[in-house]
């Protein structure tokens, strides 16, 4: 590495986090980068398992974050940053060795503000039927992820900024408990006129959710988050997804919803004559899930926003009620 080597602060918030923190700690240290420009700060969220006690044999800082929320814990990580750059990633998150040079490699270009690298799924032998969908249909898809998207986006499993830019924004929205990552990609390149890059070599093998209740949660959060975005951004010129567009998808997803729950019921016959795989069983019944979860979370968005007329009583809603709704004690 030359002289001039950007120094990183790697932020990783943790809550109930004991059966995965170490690994993405031992990942995290073991980086293809000079070890004298970067350093980690875990911050702990409030947790009630053991996960203190397993950061605490770690040459890292470990801070204890009394807001819940992963927008607080990342800006208190950010606060205590001096670092160029600070690079955000899970708890659940295994970093490949190369992951910290090659997200850091784009900022030689000044205009660049962010980066973030590819999310992929975390492969172990006990893989459940859940987690192979999420790997074959990634609900993680850095910078761009399909039509009908505004500006390029970065998710925090996997994302870095100048850290001058993010305190010129005012860090993360505190009050957002999802899309919090996806707002303040925009906000960055809407105020500071800097552009994100894509590193398809910075890679994170991501744990996905595991059970039905997780993924089914997980969507639900999705389709309220995106409610409440579209309500904060709409004003924006190009903005692409207003009112009448999100209450079309709603309409079509719901449409969808006996398509899948006939496809399940043929899937299960076709399992019960050895025509069909449990797995191929099991994917229609997880479309139907996950598609019923969305437009759950998006009918509370639209409540919530009043129909996408006003975002605030949405970002007043208390942190814990929609952290219950969303999120359970440990990964799923």
């Amino acid at each position: 590495m030359p002289d001039n080597t950007p120094t990183v602060s790697i932020v990783i918030p943790v809550y109930n986090g004991a059966a995965t923190i170490a690994a993405c700690l031992e990942s995290t240290l073991n980086q293809a980068y000079p070890a004298d420009t970067y350093d980690i700060i875990v911050v702990e969220n409030g947790s009630t398992d053991d996960t203190s006690a397993i950061v605490q044999r770690y040459p890292v800082r470990l801070l204890h974050n009394a807001q819940r929320g992963p927008a607080p814990a990342r800006n208190l990580g950010l606060s205590q940053s001096d670092a160029d750059i600070v690079a955000f990633i899970d708890a659940d998150c295994v970093a490949d060795p190369e992951w910290l040079a090659e997200l850091v490699r784009p900022y030689a270009e000044p205009r660049v503000g962010g980066v973030g690298g590819a999310i992929r799924a975390y492969k172990h032998t006990q893989r459940t039927a859940v987690e192979i969908f999420s790997e074959q249909h990634s609900p993680l898809v850095n910078f761009l992820s399909g039509e009908h998207e505004f500006l390029p986006h970065l998710y925090t499993a996997n994302a870095s900024y100048r850290r001058g830019l993010l305190n010129e924004i005012g860090g993360l929205n505190p009050r957002l408990v999802t899309g919090d990552d996806v707002d303040v990609a925009w906000r960055l390149q809407l105020q500071t006129g800097t552009r994100l890059e894509y590193a398809p070599k910075a890679i994170v093998f991501h744990h996905h959710r595991s059970t039905c209740t997780g993924i089914a949660r997980q969507y639900r959060q999705y389709g309220f988050g995106e409610i409440l975005l579209d309500t904060m951004y709409r004003q924006y010129p190009g903005y692409p997804r207003n009112r009448r567009f999100q209450i079309r998808r709603i309409a079509s997803q719901v449409a969808a919803l006996p398509h899948y729950a006939l496809s399940a019921v043929l899937r299960q016959v076709r399992l019960a004559t050895g025509q069909a795989t449990a797995y191929q069983a099991a994917v229609p019944w997880l479309w139907l899930l996950i598609e019923g979860s969305n437009v759950r979370g998006k009918l509370e968005g639209l409540i919530a926003t009043r129909f996408m007329t006003d975002a605030q009583p949405a970002l007043d809603m208390a942190a814990e009620t929609l952290i219950r709704r969303f999120f359970q004690g440990r990964k799923e």
